[in-house]
């Protein structure tokens, strides 16, 4: 599964529960757990096989920031010449 998350999640505080559980049923089925979160204390990151963690810059803009490089990351994961079935759109579209 691939997690993206602000915090990752954690049980006993009862934060975004869904995640904890998305991320225990998959290791529990023998599924790899890559995670891009803005928090290191949280279960993602704790847990995950692959997490890329966002560094805290300033603990006011945690969420923004976090989400913000997370569509980078992802976007640079999904069209990765090696990882992508067929071109983007626009780039199908080019003459040269």
């Amino acid at each position: 599964i691939f997690v993206l998350s602000v915090g990752g999640g954690d049980a006993d505080l009862g934060v975004s529960l869904e995640l904890v559980h998305a991320v225990r049923f998959a290791k529990e089925v023998g599924s790899t757990v890559f995670g891009i979160v803005g928090r290191d204390g949280g279960y993602t990151a704790r847990a995950g096989d692959n997490v890329v963690i966002v560094p805290t810059i300033d603990d006011s803009l945690i969420t923004p920031t976090s989400e913000a490089l997370q569509a980078v990351i992802w976007h640079g994961i999904v069209t990765h010449p090696d990882l992508a079935r067929s071109a983007a759109h626009w780039e199908s579209l080019s003459d040269s």
